[in-house]
């Protein structure tokens, strides 16, 4: 007999999703399949009708970002300002995407829109939000909705005209009636104003489901559908989408979050023009009081001395000290500004606010202030989105710590250069000035009171400049990011979709039974297939009996065609092709329990073989419960065991000769011993045996259950082969794992297992056992 390769049970599962046996498992069961795939058919189905189709919207955005790499500052106040705003811009579109799904931004976006409340309604089988067209206007205060927890409440419309309100806010139930509308809404946390849509009739009202969320929380949960994306690296362009069941709610909400980013872009890009303007001024009303101050000193000195008009010569000097006074005064007023800016600094309630750099020419302190600017914006930024304990805020305020020391430091030394630049032009101006101590005192005091008014006249020409510029700046602030693609839904939703739901039901509906079967198969504890016991056996089975039709016990008859019958010549065939050798003659039939079908297969393995002319004996050597006298309906006489006690005993006192067929004999088992184990190590066993292989070409032994007893491994001695008999549906899988193990320690030689009880209605197609049954004989 061919041998074949059975797995380990420890490779069930494996075998269990065999090729093979699924195909046998889907042609058995093809009713349970085809039952399963209409069930997850009809539920993908109501799933469909009942899920809200989504489609993605999306919009694409040009953001106008400033290119700071030739800019190169200079005094005038619209380079500067141009330099402060450009700071504004990120060279890293990067970091403008990041904005875009930011929820301080989102946040705002929602508040503005009142999307944090939620309405829907019924149509069909399916719940869906009427947005746009809201037959109620839900508001709740800023403040409260700030801290509230969630709220959610049912408005039910009665024949009257009111509405029954049943909500829960956060874990407290509540209910309610609306009598007449405007209306507000007392929960135990919240107050909610709701008024009717006028623009909106309904001709029959519908329950309304309401929710209503914290703005901060329903932020959270935009920001995970709200995606911002960068187009391409070279391009400024942004793609902002989401996945929605309601396109013009997501359209609005895209478009008012872009608002929302431009608003913030030209707060953040006037703030440093703001502060500017703020600073111009203050120093206009100071300087202001300051001019008017001289202008009353040169009336009183005019008036006191009856001045009416300067000497010609006083001019003539006053002309050749013009060059250093005018220099003079450009460098007083840029040290005025420079002092100005230091204290400003050094004023502890301007810790947080960006630095101007009006008056200022130096470039390299120009740009450290631009850059400390740039540092503290992000900063501005990081405090709203992350916590005090944020490792990289801690780092920031650290570095601008040292900038603001830094740039102090380049103000003195700035202040320092000038100081002795002014020096040196006054120093020119004296030398210049001596000529004019021949003028008569009153005209050279008035000189010197002239010359304070011109410079507090030019520092206040300078700043009023500014300040027009400054405002002209704020003026002109343009959006940062300008809309080149509205958002539109794409064509076709993205979820649900037939062919994907067809698909999953299609697949569901073959898995599932598949499971079952497996689930089955795993938990229960019987072999219940010739299959199985391929699986989990690792030995080979030399055959495979069918149930009887009938419960016969004899079923192996002359001309007798039924599949049991046939099934025992298939054994009988196979086991000859393993006794190939004449001196093999001794089958031994065991099992791991009782009740498994060794004596029936002995018997009828017998008859087979009688049949073909072959002399066989049956030998009951299963002396604890001997059942060979109910199968053959013979009288119950001296057996084994009498012969093994009884010296003086022959052999041919024990044997019988069958009524059913001349060509077989029994031995009986005999009466059961006190002692059957170490009956069967007596030596007259083995005489027994010696001289039955004289006379008969088979002997079939009929043992006692190896599971329960050892005397079957005592007999091991007299067989060549040993069947293995599992009875299909009664055997456990323990039992198997236990012939395993038998076969493994070698406890039995030549092991075979013999499948019985087999159902052959489960056999796909049938062996066609029974051939020529419904023959007609004669």
């Amino acid at each position: 007999m061919e041998s074949k390769n059975y797995k380990n049970s420890s490779n069930s599962i494996d075998n269990f999703f065999d090729i093979t046996f699924l195909i046998k498992i889907f042609t058995r069961n093809w009713k349970w399949f085809a039952l399963s795939i209409f069930l997850f058919s009809v539920i993908g189905t109501l799933y469909f009708l009942i899920k809200n189709p989504v489609y993605e919207v999306d919009a694409l955005v040009l953001l106008q970002v400033d290119d700071k790499k030739n800019n190169v500052p200079s005094v005038s106040m619209v380079a500067n300002l141009s330099d402060l705003g450009s700071m504004m811009g990120s060279k890293n579109i990067d970091n403008e995407v990041v904005v875009f799904n930011t929820r301080k931004l989102l946040k705002k976006s929602i508040l503005d829109l009142n999307m944090n409340v939620s309405m829907n309604v019924r149509k069909g089988l399916r719940k869906v939000n009427p947005y746009p067209e809201l037959p109620f206007f839900i508001k709740t205060d800023s403040v409260q909705a700030d801290t509230m927890k969630s709220l959610s409440f049912k408005m039910i419309p009665q024949k009257d005209g009111s509405y029954k309100v049943k909500g829960k806010y956060h874990k407290t139930k509540f209910k309610s009636t609306i009598n007449n509308f405007p209306a507000t809404l007392k929960t135990p946390g919240i107050d909610v104003y709701i008024e009717k849509n006028p623009l909106v009739v309904e001709k029959k009202p519908k329950t309304i489901d309401v929710s209503i969320q914290n703005p901060n929380v329903m932020a959270i949960k935009l920001k995970k559908i709200i995606f911002s994306s960068a187009y391409s690296k070279k391009t400024t362009i942004v793609t902002i989408s989401t996945k929605t069941d309601n396109i013009k709610w997501s359209q609005d909400l895209i478009n008012k979050i872009i608002v929302s980013f431009n608003e913030d872009a030209i707060e953040d890009k006037n703030l440093i023009a703001s502060l500017t303007a703020k600073f111009v001024k203050e120093r206009l009303k100071l300087i202001e009081e300051e001019i008017k101050d001289i202008e009353k000193q040169v009336e009183k000195y005019k008036h006191d001395n009856q001045l009416v008009d300067l000497s010609t010569e006083a001019r003539l000097y006053l002309s050749q000290m013009s060059g250093y006074e005018a220099r003079s005064i450009e460098v007083q007023t840029q040290l005025n500004m420079t002092g100005y800016i230091k204290e400003y600094i050094r004023d502890e309630k301007n810790k947080n606010n960006l630095i101007p750099t009006i008056g200022i020419e130096d470039k390299g302190l120009v740009e450290i202030i631009s850059k400390y600017n740039q540092l503290l914006s992000e900063k501005i930024n990081l405090e709203n989105s992350s916590t005090e304990s944020n490792p990289a805020l801690n780092l920031t305020n650290a570095q601008l710590s040292i900038m603001r020391q830094n740039i102090l430091a380049s103000i003195n030394n700035l202040t320092q250069s000038k100081q002795i630049l002014l020096k040196d032009l006054q120093k020119q101006d004296v030398l210049a000035g001596g000529k004019i101590q021949n003028i008569p005192r009153q005209e050279r005091e008035f000189i010197e009171i002239v010359r304070q008014q011109g410079i507090k006249s030019s520092l206040y020409s300078f700043l009023l400049q500014k300040s027009e510029e400054t405002e002209l700046n704020l003026a002109s602030a343009t959006p940062k990011a300008k809309i080149i693609d509205e958002p539109m839904p794409g064509l076709f939703p993205k979820s649900p979709k037939k062919s994907i739901i067809a698909f999953i039901a299609l697949t569901l509906g073959l898995i599932f039974p598949l499971v079952c079967f497996y689930l089955k198969n795993l938990l229960k504890t019987e072999v219940e297939s010739k299959e199985e016991l391929e699986n989990l056996s690792q030995v080979d089975i030399i055959g495979e009996i069918c149930k009887s039709e009938a419960d016969e016990k004899i079923v192996v008859k002359p001309h007798e065609t039924k599949p049991s019958a046939e099934l025992f010549r298939l054994l009988r065939t196979n086991l000859t092709f393993t006794l190939t050798d004449p001196s093999k003659q001794v089958v031994m039939i065991t099992s791991t329990v009782a009740g498994e079908g060794k004596t029936y297969i002995s018997i009828n393995l017998a008859l087979s073989l009688a049949l073909i002319g072959k002399k066989v004996i049956v030998v009951g050597l299963d002396i604890r419960s001997p059942r060979l006298t109910d199968y053959l309906e013979i009288p119950n006489s001296k057996g084994i065991t009498n012969f093994l006690i009884d010296p003086t005993m022959k052999i041919s006192d024990i044997i019988q000769h069958s009524k059913i067929n001349s060509h077989l004999d029994i031995i009986q088992a005999g009466a059961i011993p006190p002692n059957p184990n170490e009956l069967l190590m007596n030596t007259r066993l083995d005489d027994l045996f010696v001289e039955l292989r004289h006379q008969y070409d088979f002997i079939i032994v009929d043992t006692a259950p190896v599971g329960l007893v050892s005397d079957t491994f005592l007999l091991d001695r007299f067989s060549d082969v040993n069947l293995y008999v599992v009875r299909i549906g009664y055997a456990h899988k323990d039992a198997i794992k236990y012939l395993n193990s038998v076969k493994k320690g070698g406890k039995l030689k030549n092991m075979y297992v013999v499948a019985n009880d087999i159902d052959l209605n489960n056999k796909n197609g049938g062996y066609g056992y029974g051939y020529g049954n419904n023959t007609k004989k004669k």
